[in-house]
């Protein structure tokens, strides 16, 4: 489906103009929500969920951050590859046993990569934390590409509706071009699109972090 991307990022222009208005000096974001009609979207069924990651065309400022489980060859990759922490499968026994450290853990990271030989550690000692919040670790062989994987996950979204029938992701930074932004949106939009919830679709809207809502136009 082909979005008018023009109209979509006339609303990021505004979104923009408006939270400068408010004399904000620190960088800000830019989040959008896709709000569903109730009577459409019975969030009770799973079927009407979304819980999913969604890589967007243009890469996020700051990234995602990505924690890395593993051990040597795998360890020194996902540090290369850029992981901002990456723990060893001894230190996940520990992790398990601490429930502030585990916790911590698990809101840390946006993202968890994994050695297939440390999924087992991970779904006995960490599963509970991380998979309550949708994010057990994706497994990759030694030989996995690690460069393109984090890469990858510095440019992804996960897209999560609870109990109510809307979601909000973040689609860019101050720093970012409007064009990248919208660009970003219209991919959100798509995956709503590929899902056959776009006619459900009540409204959407982007801010930036605390500035007013804008409708956008698509």
């Amino acid at each position: 489906m082909s979005f008018n991307i023009r109209s979509i990022e006339a609303a990021v222009t505004e979104a923009r103009s408006k939270g400068k208005e408010r004399g904000i000096k620190f960088e800000q974001s830019f989040d959008v929500a896709v709000n569903f009609r109730k009577k459409e979207m019975d969030v009770s069924k799973p079927e009407n969920r979304l819980n999913q990651e969604l890589v967007l065309p243009n890469a996020l400022y700051p990234p995602p951050k990505v924690c890395a489980f593993g051990d040597g060859e795998f360890a020194e990759k996902a540090t290369s590859a850029g992981a901002e922490q990456v723990v060893g499968k001894d230190d996940i026994p520990r992790l398990g046993e601490e429930k502030k450290e585990r916790k911590s853990l698990a809101k840390s990271f946006d993202f968890f990569i994994a050695a297939v030989d440390a999924m087992p550690l991970i779904g006995r000692y960490l599963g509970q934390a991380l998979g309550s919040r949708g994010k057990m670790p994706k497994p990759f062989p030694p030989q996995a590409d690690l460069d393109a994987i984090i890469n990858q996950y510095h440019r992804t979204v996960r897209v999560r509706m609870r109990n109510t029938p809307t979601f909000h992701v973040k689609v860019g930074h101050e720093k970012m071009s409007d064009r990248e932004i919208a660009d970003n949106i219209a991919a959100v939009l798509s995956m709503v699109h590929s899902k056959g919830f776009s006619a459900r679709i009540s409204d959407v809207l982007v801010k930036t972090t605390m500035g007013p809502m804008v409708p956008v136009t698509y």
